[in-house]
């Protein structure tokens, strides 16, 4: 991707980022509408949800990377 059209992506998304900002600040899970046992526990979830996801993502991509180390050796 040559710096240009990196650029225009880059304007593009910074452009919808700016336009969905109220919606984006709408979230009660980030933004605590109610403090409570609840929320903190949703909370806790997407925390963990994300941990997990990113394990697994992390995993697959060191496979990924041993598996090309090793065809590029042969």
């Amino acid at each position: 991707m040559t710096t240009r059209r990196r650029r225009g992506t880059y304007g593009i998304i910074g452009g919808l980022l700016i336009a969905l900002q109220p919606t984006l600040l709408a979230c009660p899970i980030c933004f605590q509408v109610e403090p409570g046992a609840v929320s903190n526990g949703v909370r806790a979830a997407v925390v963990v949800l994300v941990g997990v996801t990113s394990g697994v993502l992390t995993g697959f991509a060191v496979f990924i990377a041993r598996f090309a180390r090793r065809e590029a050796r042969l």
